[in-house]
């Protein structure tokens, strides 16, 4: 049981750094990759690209420039059509995504510009045809896991390291004095004179409030963090659109946010 406290204390302390090392070698791999597309060598780009896609975690702004390189090393290697599903896939991680129409190679803006235009086409024409639709856009399993991991993954990095901050500090802070209280309650149990255990129970009662303000503390970032995430959040909401049946011609749109 002491064993496993260890692993966990130890987890909680190297998860930052674990997470650091993980984005910086993810961004080392994207210039990589865009200095062997600039060279010319599309095949290469395109294989580092689509194993970045497999590195488990990675936030929604890195998924988008892997995307994007995809798309280039195969308008490249003349398969255009193959690169109008990155571009697809790209446009909704990000839709507001523009390429530089004067950096940008003509043929690639061509193939990107019809596969946005496609996509407008579509969203406005399910938007049309559907009288009312729930939005549920997901709010991932991060949210609950640990505080500020959500936030990361929303690219949302100011207050993720400060509630993946603050829940480090609470927890580990937590388990140490739990750790603490444990071996003060053994040694106040095995006291023989009075005052061994009256100092020995004075010990082992400051390791016990300690843990609890620990805990609680924690329990304060986690629910600060919940509150963030949901008070950033414009995916959960209720809306009605125009029919273009007119049995309902009169219908209008609304919009509820929680």
């Amino acid at each position: 049981m002491m064993f496993r406290r260890y692993q966990i204390y130890f987890f909680i302390l190297f998860l930052p750094k674990l997470l650091v090392a993980q984005s910086n070698s993810v961004d080392s791999t994207i210039r990589a990759i865009e200095l062997s597309f600039e060279s010319g060598a599309y095949i290469s780009a395109e294989l580092d690209a689509r194993r970045v896609l497999e590195v488990p975690g990675i936030i929604d702004s890195t998924r988008v420039l892997a995307e994007k390189w995809i798309a280039f090393s195969l308008i490249a290697q003349g398969k255009s059509s193959l690169a109008k599903d990155h571009f697809a896939v790209l446009l909704r991680l990000n839709p507001q995504f523009e390429l530089d129409p004067v950096l940008t190679s003509p043929k690639i803006l061509a193939v990107f510009n019809e596969t946005k235009t496609y996509l407008l086409a579509s969203l406005k024409s399910r938007d049309t045809n559907s009288v009312g639709q729930l939005q549920t856009g997901a709010i991932s399993f991060r949210t609950v896991v640990f505080p500020g991991w959500e936030q990361f993954h929303t690219n949302r990095s100011g207050p993720g390291y400060f509630f993946l901050g603050g829940g480090i500090a609470t927890l580990g802070a937590g388990i140490v004095f739990e750790v603490l209280r444990s071996s003060a309650r053994s040694e106040y149990l095995s006291a023989t004179t009075s005052a061994a255990i009256d100092s020995k129970y004075s010990r082992y009662n400051r390791y016990y409030k300690a843990e609890i303000i620990a805990f609680s503390a924690f329990a304060a970032v986690y629910i600060a963090s919940e509150i963030d995430i949901f008070s950033n959040s414009d995916r959960y909401s209720l809306a009605f659109s125009p029919s273009s049946s007119p049995a309902f011609a009169s219908s209008f749109s609304l919009r509820i946010r929680f």
